[in-house]
């Protein structure tokens, strides 16, 4: 036994120094600190070997339990959860994700305060369907409670065949009852960008994730834009949970003509880069608002960075997430792979928003049901009193509302009239896809259009 665990340790040493060589460092492992760092590793193979001779349960201490515990263990001490270790499924999955299909619920994941947070729902998604909102905390999966959990645990438990059902737990807000959502797995297709004009002269773009298919789509969709006249744009990357760096390079290329998009700046000098826009800009200087919230996070900060520091246009709605790490991932010889935080993003200005988001230019906060709404609204449900009302007004008047209101009224169900019209249409749009824009409920949207009426208002009494 002893020989056996000496040639297994003899590996790992072995390992060890073939990675670090391919890596391209010149110095040996343990350079600069050869003596504490033998002296840590020959605790670690002393602790391995005690477990592996003298735990009761011999299941539980196989090299292949301990190894990958370990180095979840390593991984834990940094206080990262952007650095993390994948499986070869998980691994295959991430390749699978920036292609822009996948199966899954539709969410974008991270850790939070020590929990699994809801970073961004993905647009038309079962997830976003059944109402889980970017800062969620999924407290429990099928019961299990996720406490402790890395990124990648959670992946493994939410992610499976397509058809079956997951149940989550999540707390939306601090000391309010818990929320329980059933879940269908589906396919997950990403059409990263949509875009529509309103009134007739403001192009309106969503765009839902930086990934490989959204620079060219987008181009599309703006010259389609550009063509029909607008004289003015908004780009809508709430609940963008961010993408490929190249992605949003890219993209943010066809709005600046000139300036710094971003820098990197991390421990390797080759970590270290500044990234520049070009001449070849495809959008014209016309007003430009970027829409963003809690749910805008890394590339979708990158470019609103860019936007607002180059003075390109202005951002309106609620402070982004604040996820301004840059990852490298490799892949290992097993097919697993690990993803590591190599470096910071710094926006044109200097600033990094790692931890710590971007405040747009103009707050706006979107509706959010009060406490009481809340359960008004779980009453409401239980009544099936929507669903009643839509049944029987495929269209409805300003008096059926009136009406309806009246009738909520004598339950005892005190909803504000917009967020009654935003349940009436999500019952209307339930087997539909959704509507792109809602300027009745959409408040941060309104303020956007309003704006900009205003500004294009003033230019042509300027011109004139």
């Amino acid at each position: 036994m002893k020989n056996r665990e000496r040639v297994i340790w003899i590996i790992i040493i072995c390992l060890l120094v073939v990675v670090t060589t391919a890596s391209g460092l010149n110095h040996w492992i343990f350079a600069g600190d050869s003596e504490k760092t033998y002296e840590q590793l020959r605790i670690f193979n002393e602790i391995f070997n005690l477990l592996r001779t003298e735990y009761y349960d011999e299941k539980k201490v196989t090299p292949e339990h301990l190894i990958p515990g370990a180095i979840k263990g390593m991984i834990n001490t940094l206080d990262d959860p952007h650095t993390s270790y994948m499986s070869k499924e998980i691994f295959n999955e991430l390749q699978t994700d920036t292609k822009g299909e996948f199966g899954g619920l539709g969410i974008v994941i991270g850790v939070r305060d020590k929990w699994i947070t809801v970073i961004a729902p993905i647009d038309d998604t079962p997830a976003a369907r059944v109402g889980i909102k970017a800062g969620d905390k999924i407290i429990e999966i099928d019961g299990t409670s996720t406490e402790g959990y890395t990124t990648m645990d959670a992946v493994k438990l939410l992610r499976g065949k397509v058809g079956t059902g997951v149940t989550i737990t999540v707390q939306r807000d601090e000391g309010e009852v818990p929320l329980h959502f059933s879940i269908i797995r589906g396919i997950i297709k990403l059409e990263t960008v949509k875009s529509t004009v309103i009134d007739g002269h403001i192009g309106y773009i969503r765009i839902s994730q930086f990934s490989e298919p959204t620079g060219k789509a987008l181009e599309q969709q703006l010259n389609s834009l550009l063509g029909n006249g607008i004289d003015s744009l908004i780009v809508d990357l709430r609940n963008n949970p961010g993408g490929l760096l190249p992605s949003v390079i890219e993209i943010s290329d066809m709005f600046l003509s000139k300036g710094v998009i971003v820098s990197t700046r991390g421990r390797d000098e080759s970590q270290n880069q500044v990234f520049t826009a070009h001449s070849q800009t495809i959008v014209p200087d016309i007003p430009l608002i970027v829409l963003v919230n809690g749910g805008s996070a890394s590339a979708s900060e990158i470019f609103s960075g860019a936007i607002r520091d180059n003075n390109r246009g202005i951002l309106l709605g609620e402070k982004t997430f604040g996820k301004g790490s840059v990852q490298t991932v490799r892949e290992l010889p097993d097919g697993s792979g690990i993803r590591i935080t190599t470096a910071l993003y710094y926006t044109p200005s200097g600033k990094s928003i790692n931890k710590i988001g971007i405040e747009p230019d103009q707050v706006v906060e979107e509706i959010k049901p009060t406490k009481d709404e809340i359960k008004a609204i779980d009453k409401l449900n239980e009544l099936e009193l929507v669903k009643k009302f839509v049944s029987g007004h495929k269209s409805y008047t300003e008096s059926d509302l009136k009406n309806f209101m009246k009738t909520l009224e004598k339950n005892g169900l005190k909803i504000r009239q917009v967020i009654v019209k935003r349940l009436i249409k999500n019952e209307q749009e339930k087997n539909v896809i959704p509507s792109l824009i809602d300027l009745d409920y959409d408040v941060q949207l309104k303020s956007a259009v309003k704006m900009l009426e205003s500004v294009n208002t003033f230019n042509k009494v300027k011109a004139s």
